[in-house]
């Protein structure tokens, strides 16, 4: 009898398990169904613009979107919406870029990159380019400088440079392959015989700084602001400080007048790196126009103005054509180097989807496979069947299943609930020996994870998803 009531018990308590699952599911993907269609039809903006910094936090792409635009944003109450600025570093700022590419074309995922968007496609290091975004901005261009630290041997550039042709590679110069930096430090190299660095990339301008201090570089090219930033007192220790071999611009530049520039020293390289704003692709025309409006009023508040006055910014403003414009210009500058450079560089992006899919179908032969399997390698709580890492390469499946999945989110479109979802079910499955009793219940978790998930996210912590 107390058996019979006992299985009852359980009956009714699955029996409200499912009534209160499915409620659950079909008030989440409501939910995020309708965030889909209110994200269409709501006027733009309604919800919080992330602006991606490629770099990490302390260089000069980041003191200016948060020290110029994001505090002239506020002070000017140019937005009715926060504006969200995150770093995303790595691969010499194509990580982030791609990151963007590969966003809803709605206008809530920007990026602030410099030149180097132009050159990572054009050097081979990645394959999109400029014409793989929407651009609609250009805000202040950066003077840029050749800095070593404070106790280095060569007095200026020439000597340098010298020293580069007289012992080739040995000197590590900072220069991010594929940036525009790069292209800058191939130049360098052809304007002496034989000079070659031992050219070194860095994530970022703290990094290359740290890099600097520490003895891991010799020289490297920074942008004036990083510069004042990283410059300390004269009574600093010269092995802790840096000083300017060359400035990069046409003319002396007055927050630095005691360094030359490269043209006073016999090289015809000039160049100043100018913040361009990107969006995704097919980014309607009308959020375009907007953006470059908020953008284009908040060069022009007090604090904007201030912030790159002490930052030695050059506050130029370009929109429309006239960034096109500018970034055909910097392309056809450096085509001469890349045609003499030739560099290939595999496309790992593509490599890597290739990889995905191959794992997959490793996954599915593998729990197909492990279907037919005697019941002892079936999960039983109850029992002392061996422990799930030692099932028959159970416990390798869930962890391609887990790789697969966080690729799936880097390289694809896949939105968070659909593929956080398809992860719950596969790897549970994995564990459950695809038991068709756990089967429904496996899939009602699934959902109520991944859409749950994304709900909690974004609803609650306001944090952006992949």
């Amino acid at each position: 009898m107390s058996d019979s009531s006992d299985s009852q018990k359980k009956t009714g308590l699955l029996r409200a398990w499912h009534i209160v699952a499915w409620l659950l599911v079909v008030v989440l993907v409501g939910w995020w169904i309708a965030k889909g269609f209110s994200a269409q039809k709501t006027t733009y903006p309604n919800k919080p613009i992330e602006v991606v910094v490629p770099y990490p936090a302390g260089g000069g792409s980041d003191t200016f979107v948060r020290r110029v635009i994001q505090q002239g944003i506020e002070e000017g109450q140019l937005l009715d919406v926060p504006l969200a600025v995150f770093n995303v570093p790595g691969g010499g700022g194509t990580i982030g870029s791609r990151d963007v590419m590969n966003s809803r074309p709605d206008g809530y995922k920007v990026i602030c990159h410099h030149t180097s968007m132009i050159s990572s496609k054009l050097a081979g290091t990645v394959d999109f380019g400029p014409d793989d975004f929407a651009k609609f901005a250009q805000t202040g261009k950066n003077t840029m400088i050749v800095m070593v630290r404070e106790d280095c041997p060569y007095p200026d550039l020439k000597a340098l440079l010298n020293a580069a042709a007289e012992n080739p590679k040995s000197l590590k110069f900072g220069a991010n392959i594929g940036s525009a930096a790069y292209f800058i430090t191939l130049q360098l190299e052809k304007a002496v015989p034989g000079a070659k660095f031992s050219i070194v990339s860095a994530d970022g301008g703290a990094d290359r700084y740290n890099r600097l201090i520490g003895g891991h570089l010799d020289a490297g090219i920074f942008s004036l602001s990083e510069y004042l930033d990283f410059r300390d007192g004269d009574d600093t220790p010269a092995d802790r400080n840096v000083k300017a071999l060359s400035v990069l611009s046409e003319e002396r530049h007055p927050a630095i007048p005691d360094a030359g520039t490269a043209i006073e020293q016999g090289f015809p390289v000039t160049f100043s790196n100018g913040y361009y704003w990107w969006a995704a692709k097919d980014t309607p025309p009308e959020i375009q126009e907007y953006l470059a409006d908020v953008l284009e009023r908040t060069m022009q508040t007090e604090i904007a103005q201030s912030e790159m006055k002490r930052l030695r910014i050059d506050p130029t403003f370009l929109r429309g054509k006239e960034v096109e414009a500018d970034i055909q210009a910097t392309v056809d500058s450096f085509k001469s180097v890349i045609a003499e450079e030739n560099r290939v560089v595999p496309d790992f992006a593509k490599y890597m989807q290739i990889l995905v899919l191959i794992l997959f179908v490793i996954v599915i032969i593998v729990s197909i496979r492990e279907r037919g399997q005697p019941d002892e390698d079936a999960i039983d709580l109850d029992s002392d069947s061996p422990a799930f890492t030692k099932r028959k390469g159970r416990a390798t499946a869930c962890f391609v299943a887990l790789l697969s999945y966080v690729l799936l989110l880097v390289f694809t479109p896949i939105p968070f609930a659909i593929a956080s979802s398809l992860m719950v079910f596969i790897t549970g499955g994995l564990m459950s020996a695809w038991d068709k009793k756990y089967r429904l219940i496996l899939f009602q978790l699934a959902l109520l994870t991944g859409f749950g998930a994304e709900f909690v996210f974004t609803k609650v912590f306001t944090i952006p998803l992949p």
